[in-house]
């Protein structure tokens, strides 16, 4: 498939009422969501967001640069709703098992009211060429955000040196394979998810105890080497 660009159509400078501009991007981001539900993400367009909300056709492009900024804004809304729980995490729980079970856990219960959305745009954002991949050119700016939140974790944390650096996004991909099954979890209210997510969070905490130990240090690195040489964003 041909690689996805941000469209170039530039919303209009914001209204001279605030309140009313933000009001009405939120009317939008709304009704945006129940379209890409009711019709998918591809088969919906601004007109149809316009229309709905009672807006000129061309009239929604004041507000709003397009579809793709709309679901930029949910993915940013997630992000920036589950800081608070994150916050109290990183202070509250010392072993890193926690901490990371805590945090990928705060991220999916904060998107859980959107989960059937999350099913949709799932579809468009498992293109790795498309504008709404995470691994994207347009998503580096919030993929950086929630790897830092990663690299949070594992302070004071006991890792070698020559490894955390390099940790903190090897955990944000264990993190979006987490939100991969939490996408096709049909188990009442996710609970297979949560219990795996913590499983799965002890088991990594417990081998990055071992990974730098004199024996695995040099498959370990190797590891790392590849990942890194090979990835693809």
């Amino acid at each position: 498939m041909k690689a996805q660009s941000t469209p170039v159509r530039k919303a209009k400078s914001a209204s001279a009422d605030p309140k009313k501009s933000e009001a009405t991007r939120r009317q939008l981001f709304d009704i945006s969501m129940k379209l890409f539900l009711k019709q998918g993400f591809e088969k919906t367009t601004m007109r149809d967001i316009a229309r709905t909300a009672g807006l000129a056709p061309g009239a929604a492009y004041y507000y709003v640069e397009s579809k793709e900024h709309l679901v930029f804004d949910f993915y940013e809304k997630s992000y920036l709703d589950h800081l608070p729980e994150v916050e109290t995490i990183l202070k509250d729980e010392k072993k890193l098992g926690d901490r990371l079970a805590g945090v990928i856990s705060a991220h999916l219960k904060v998107s859980e009211p959107y989960h059937e959305i999350g099913k949709v745009l799932y579809k468009v954002a498992a293109d790795p060429a498309h504008t709404l991949s995470p691994f994207s050119e347009p998503s580096r700016e919030l993929r950086e955000k929630n790897i830092e939140v990663m690299r949070r974790v594992l302070e004071g944390q006991k890792i070698s040196a020559d490894l955390s650096g390099q940790l903190p996004e090897i955990l944000w991909m264990f993190k979006m394979a987490c939100v991969l099954y939490w996408v096709h979890d049909r188990s009442p209210e996710r609970k297979k998810t949560y219990r795996l997510v913590g499983e799965l969070s002890a088991l990594v905490a417990g081998l990055l105890r071992v990974a730098g130990l004199p024996v695995l240090r040099a498959y370990t690195k190797k590891f790392l080497e590849l990942y890194f040489r090979y990835k693809t964003f």
